[in-house]
């Protein structure tokens, strides 16, 4: 059986591939089962991957709700774009979520040379991390060899800034965040020169390993989330599920300015994706 991808390409249907994914989001075997049977009694000869993927939705909602919203974490992603700002802050979040202190610097920074945009800072103990956030508005998308040889060009240049007495932060290493796909020659270039490459599904630095396995999902898998209430939660720095269960309702309420009673239906969805078992 042949299906179709976003780029065009003409691929096998993998059953496989879409019960890897569900186990990984947390979904039982006999809902495994289920759905992988359903979608391969389903699938046509030259379907495309979206309407593939639809139909996985359309199951998933039949039979469990919370699994269904975490299986958006693709098109939830894509839904903090276009400009990628948003996909700063939630990349921001996650590491916030893994215990590095994180910020985006609201100003260039000096190099020896030029100043340079860095989209976030992360820090541990002993460590001080340039990140590079590539929102990719298709998840086929590829962040390329130019990509990666900038990232090392700027991370030397602050480098060289920071030892000449410049008021920039000395990076111990750079990362490459990305939501879509690295490309063999941009992977080889930053494994080479030690830059973390985090790309949508690579086995070894995998985003959406990293977002299930702490359960990091963004708000914006929640379905009937309106935009203007995305970008209410967002203005207070609100990215994630696991963010708006901390909060208490009224005051959430009061400062987005959402009303309690969507706040409190809100909140209690998001426990629900992100405490499931």
């Amino acid at each position: 059986m042949i299906i179709v991808k976003h780029n065009g390409d003409r691929v096998s249907f993998k059953p496989d591939k879409i019960a890897e994914t569900l186990k990984r989001i947390g979904a039982k075997q006999d809902l495994v089962s289920h759905v992988v049977q359903k979608v391969t009694s389903s699938v046509k000869e030259g379907m495309t991957t979206s309407e593939v993927y639809a139909i996985v939705r359309k199951e998933l909602h039949k039979e469990n709700r919370c699994i269904a919203h975490r299986y958006n974490l693709r098109s939830g992603i894509l839904k903090l774009g276009p400009a990628g700002f948003k996909f700063e802050k939630y990349v921001a979040s996650i590491l916030q979520a893994y215990q590095y202190r994180t910020e985006i610097p609201d100003a260039e920074l000096p190099g020896l040379c030029v100043m340079h945009e860095v989209d976030v800072v992360a820090r541990t103990e002993s460590r001080t991390i340039m990140i590079e956030a590539k929102f990719r508005n298709k998840f086929d998308d590829t962040v390329t060899l130019k990509d990666a040889m900038a990232t090392w060009a700027r991370l030397i240049d602050l480098r060289e800034g920071s030892k000449a007495g410049k008021q920039c932060p000395y990076f111990d290493e750079a990362w490459i965040v990305t939501n879509g796909r690295f490309s063999d020659r941009a992977h080889q270039f930053g494994v080479c020169k030690g830059i973390q490459m985090i790309g949508w599904s690579r086995t070894e630095q995998s985003l959406a390993r990293m977002v299930d396995h702490a359960a990091l999902y963004p708000i914006t898998v929640l379905e009937n989330l309106k935009q203007w209430e995305f970008e209410a939660f967002s203005k207070k720095n609100i990215m994630l599920c696991r963010e708006i269960t901390a909060k208490k309702p009224g005051p959430l309420a009061e400062s987005t300015g959402i009303p309690l009673d969507l706040v409190k239906s809100i909140i209690d969805t998001c426990k629900e994706i992100i405490t499931m078992s």
